[in-house]
């Protein structure tokens, strides 16, 4: 059965946590909306926009490794970041 989307909301993540575990044998998929293109500031300062991209790895060093929306998928389907205890966070296109 196919329906609108709603929004709801969670008081907290155990309530989020809670809601999910309930419901775990009807959930079927999440879907991250995502922009193809990212726009970046290339290293002298001019602006650039990295076609196809949508994710950036940060590594401890400072470097910033720009990835596709297939290799992002790659990487949030596999777990390895989650098995690595690297966190991921969602960033506003705004705040780019």
């Amino acid at each position: 059965m196919t329906s609108e989307p709603r929004q709801e909301q969670f008081g907290s993540s155990s309530e989020l946590l809670k809601r999910l575990q309930e419901r775990a044998d009807d959930l079927d998929q999440l879907s991250i909306m995502v922009v193809n293109d990212l726009p970046m500031v290339g290293p002298k300062g001019q602006g650039l926009l990295a076609k196809n991209s949508c994710g950036v790895l940060k590594t401890c060093s400072g470097e910033s490794i720009v990835i596709n929306r297939n290799d992002l998928e790659i990487l949030l389907n596999d777990g390895i970041l989650q098995r690595m205890k690297i966190p991921i966070s969602l960033v506003p296109r705004e705040a780019r």
